[in-house]
């Protein structure tokens, strides 16, 4: 089946599930999505997953994300989840059949289904902890997934394969933006005119991981006839469509664990040219933070600063350089 066709599938399986829930107001409703899991709606109109098991099955509590946004409760053949907050039902179908359409065309199921889909699930519950209603990006988010997205699409692709290339974007779960085999990527963009970045913790960009670690800052500038966010992710998943169906999930799942929603697509509408790209290695003598004093009486510290490039020219590569051993 055509990936799109089976999207469109799963989303009538959701009104479907509608129409049985006004039929009976009293009771929660199911129906099968794919193998053994079930989209369910329960008394309180929320919508949810039922995940059933075969007696011979085993899956530990351990894999269930824990979030404020929703219930999850285990049977002894049952894995039921539900929504606390109506508000984010629109996100909640979207990832999840973004997810479930992952295990389909990945042909699992049994334990392995289950634990691929709590995975996934997991790196988008911070969106299930705001109460709010789903918010658009911020500017510097939208300029920051841009840069993501550059990297990814015009930069890595260079060295590896589409399929390497997505499975190393870890922006939306990890501390950092990549991760491959050999090494960690940091991405920074702005579309100012100084060359200072800010860091989110102590150590992001410091040489004190297990993998070397290599800065991109991408210079970027407002133009009329550069590409905004929108259609930078559309150039890249129009390839994506015609080599594989799976990497194109895949990168639509991660889109969306980036909070990148299809009814906030209005607001990037904004153009943009790369003007400069610029890579640096973060080796041993790289300017950090190298050591910090916290009484015991301070918890939940975090520091945050700027770093001024202009300043760090000896550490500046080549492309070359940066894509080599990648």
């Amino acid at each position: 089946m055509n990936i799109d066709d089976y999207y469109t599938k799963l989303g009538k399986l959701w009104k479907k599930l509608n129409l049985l829930r006004k039929e009976d107001k009293n009771k929660s409703v199911e129906i099968l999505a794919f193998d053994n899991f079930w989209y369910t709606i329960n008394k309180k109109d929320l919508p949810g997953i039922r995940i059933k098991l075969k007696n011979t099955q085993k899956v530990s509590e351990n894999i269930f994300p824990k979030a404020k946004g929703w219930e999850i409760v285990f049977g002894s053949n049952v894995i039921e989840m539900y929504l606390n907050n109506k508000n984010h039902e629109d996100f909640f179908i979207k990832i999840v059949n973004l997810i479930i359409a992952k295990i389909y065309l990945n042909k699992l199921s049994g334990l392995k289904s289950i634990q691929l889909f709590f995975e996934e699930l997991n790196s988008g519950k911070n969106f299930f902890e705001d109460e709010d209603l789903p918010r658009k990006l911020t500017k510097e988010s939208e300029i920051g997934l841009y840069g993501e997205v550059y990297v990814l699409s015009k930069i890595l692709t260079k060295k590896l394969t589409n399929e390497n290339a997505i499975s190393s974007w870890t922006g939306p779960s990890k501390k950092h933006d990549f991760t491959t085999e050999n090494k960690l990527i940091e991405v920074k963009t702005t579309v100012t005119n100084t060359k200072k970045i800010n860091t989110s913790s102590t150590n992001q960009i410091a040489p004190v991981f297990d993998k070397r670690l290599d800065l991109v800052f991408l210079q970027m500038k407002k133009s009329s006839s550069g590409i905004s966010l929108n259609g930078i992710i559309d150039e890249y998943i129009n390839k994506l469509k015609i080599e594989s169906a799976n990497l194109h999930n895949d990168f639509l799942l991660k889109l969306t664990q980036c909070r990148y929603l299809d009814m906030h697509k209005d607001e990037y509408m904004e153009k943009y040219s790369v003007d400069k790209t610029n890579y640096y290695k973060i080796s041993d003598d790289f300017p950090y933070i190298k050591k910090v004093e916290v009484p015991l009486e301070i918890s939940d510290l975090s520091i945050t600063y700027k770093i001024d490039l202009e300043k760090c020219e000896s550490f500046r590569i080549m492309e070359d350089e940066f894509l080599k051993n990648i």
